[in-house]
């Protein structure tokens, strides 16, 4: 177990990296840690979305990029987060859960190890905040999963094509219009027939209350999510 039930869960303090990272470039806005998918970096924010596609954190030309925040989401605390924070990351063609960058987050299609790896760590300035996943699925562009704030009927049709699309059945998490969520998005092959490129794999975690205490929860794989 990751940790003992009913015992609270530590945050993880990154504010040290973070500090220095917003030092090297201002350009920083989060620190991502996710322990399973071997994820401890600096997360950028710019302009649009396409400026850091091809840039490490340092702003220099790097095939893999860096991790990258929507360029709408607010990350300076925990009030001032959105409904949706999103991070975008490369991955490999080859889907290879060993693979660079976000490629790892392929592991998380596998519940055993969604299990053992429950819990996804986001620094922001003087906030260490704790997230835990809630849903793993592959779609097509089509479903504006990256959207900051849907409201209303486009809140709950937001939650309800994840669920339709979750690979992942818990028992003892639940997911609701109430949560924040966090979003980590890349490429995905896997079921992309055709090649287009228009299909993602996308991990997302629900935001925990601060001193949260450790849930018992069970997770096995969907009977029949619904595919791209």
């Amino acid at each position: 177990e990751p940790q003992t039930v009913g015992e609270v869960i530590p945050a993880v303090d990154r504010q040290e990296q973070l500090a220095a990272a917003k030092k090297a470039n201002p350009d920083t806005a989060a620190w991502l840690y996710m322990p399973g998918a071997e994820v401890d970096d600096a997360v950028m924010q710019a302009a649009d979305n396409g400026y850091y596609l091809q840039k490490d954190e340092n702003g220099n030309f790097s095939e893999w990029g860096c991790y990258y925040a929507h360029c709408d989401d607010h990350l300076g605390s925990r009030s001032a987060l959105d409904k949706n924070t999103v991070i975008f990351g490369h991955s490999a063609t080859n889907c290879d859960p060993d693979g660079p960058k976000f490629t790892k987050l392929h592991r998380y299609m596998d519940a055993d190890f969604v299990q053992e790896n429950p819990y996804i760590y986001l620094s922001v300035d003087g906030d260490d905040l704790i997230f835990q996943i809630t849903a793993l699925f592959v779609t097509d562009i089509g479903f504006d999963y990256i959207a900051p704030n849907p409201t209303g009927d486009d809140l709950t049709s937001f939650f309800e094509t994840i669920a339709r699309k979750n690979w992942l059945d818990f028992d003892g998490v639940t997911f609701s219009e109430e949560d924040s969520v966090l979003t980590l998005s890349t490429c995905c092959r896997k079921y992309d027939k055709t090649n287009s490129g228009n299909q993602r794999l996308v991990v997302m975690a629900k935001l925990l209350p601060e001193g949260a205490a450790a849930q018992e929860f069970t997770v096995s794989l969907a009977e029949n999510p619904e595919l791209p």
